[in-house]
């Protein structure tokens, strides 16, 4: 258990710097080419091992559904508010509270997997089932993002293939030559490559909030795209399974602390792009993004601000639910 535990807390800690750091190119990602590759090659695997991770942590179904709300939903509206209320007073028309602003997707869809998850697993086949929806779901004007439900259909595979994993497989994988995961690496960094410099593919198809026709695509190239970044995610995260060490390491200590440096990177971040705009220097800026990611995560990853952010929220939790 401890083994397990120390393999995914590093492999929670690693991701979380990435989600950091590709918020970070955000801006940059449309000026710089190595911005952009570095942005398509994080973006094709963070989000899916992460939740793939998430998903693995559910098997407690009562405990995961119970503080879905507390965990997810409530930090989801304590951000969204706000947010809303700042964008109403500066004269933003398009602000929109069941359509999650930028990384608040991640929270809301949490909650629906949380709180639906001892359904789900009753469907037989659902994973297959899961995959079916992921895959077809840029078909349907209805997935979009609002309500986060074209994220929430596609990654849900993810959260479902972590669910059923077990210590077995995963040490079944751990056990494959790690040559076969670092090729898997180099190759996908290859394909991150081609989708930057290819003019066709827009950047945004990686979000998976839309979609086809909203992206200029045909139903046959959006299909045959999804599966391919389903087969680069999956690869992805098995072969981090097969890579990262269970030995403790700096990313230990911060993946276990992930709630906190989600829910408050964004604003730090924000603050890095009102910076960045004086700054003309590309090469600059992304060392820049690179380092600040490293501290942000580092930061708010602290056990007292962690602590802080469960204090707050498990004190609001009781003062609005029943018990």
């Amino acid at each position: 258990m401890k083994e397990r535990n120390l393999l995914f807390d590093n492999i929670k800690g690693i991701l979380i710097f990435l989600v950091v750091f590709g918020h970070s190119l955000e801006l940059l990602k449309d000026k710089y080419i190595l911005a952009n590759i570095i942005y398509a090659y994080i973006y094709m695997f963070h989000m899916p091992s992460f939740i793939f991770t998430s998903g693995y942590f559910s098997k407690n179904l009562k405990k995961s559904q119970d503080s879905a709300f507390e965990k997810f939903l409530l930090p989801f509206l304590l951000i969204t508010i706000p947010w809303n209320v700042v964008g109403f007073l500066m004269g933003v028309s398009n602000y929109s509270f069941f359509t999650p602003a930028w990384a608040m997707w991640y929270l809301f869809s949490m909650f629906l997997w949380k709180l639906t998850l001892p359904y789900l697993i009753k469907i037989k086949g659902i994973f297959k089932i899961s995959l079916l929806l992921g895959i077809t779901a840029g078909m349907f004007m209805e997935f979009n993002s609002f309500m986060s439900l074209s994220r929430t259909f596609t990654f849900l595979p993810y959260f479902l293939a972590g669910y059923f994993f077990d210590e077995h497989l995963i040490q079944k994988i751990r056990e494959k030559p790690k040559i076969l995961a670092i090729l898997i690496f180099i190759i996908v960094f290859l394909i991150a490559i081609y989708f930057s410099i290819a003019n066709d593919i827009p950047i945004e198809i990686l979000w998976l909030d839309r979609p086809f026709i909203n992206l200029n695509y045909s139903i046959k190239l959006g299909l045959i795209i999804r599966i391919i970044l389903y087969i680069i995610g999956f690869l992805m995260t098995f072969s981090i399974l097969n890579l990262i060490t269970t030995k403790k390491t700096i990313f230990a200590n911060i993946g276990r602390n992930t709630l906190s440096v989600y829910l408050l990177h964004i604003f730090l971040i924000g603050m890095f792009f009102g910076i960045s705009r004086y700054i003309n220097n590309n090469i600059l800026n992304l060392i820049l993004s690179f380092i600040l990611s490293i501290i942000v995560t580092y930061i708010l990853s602290r056990d007292k601000i962690n602590n802080l952010i469960n204090k707050i929220l498990s004190s609001i939790s009781r003062k609005v639910m029943h018990k």
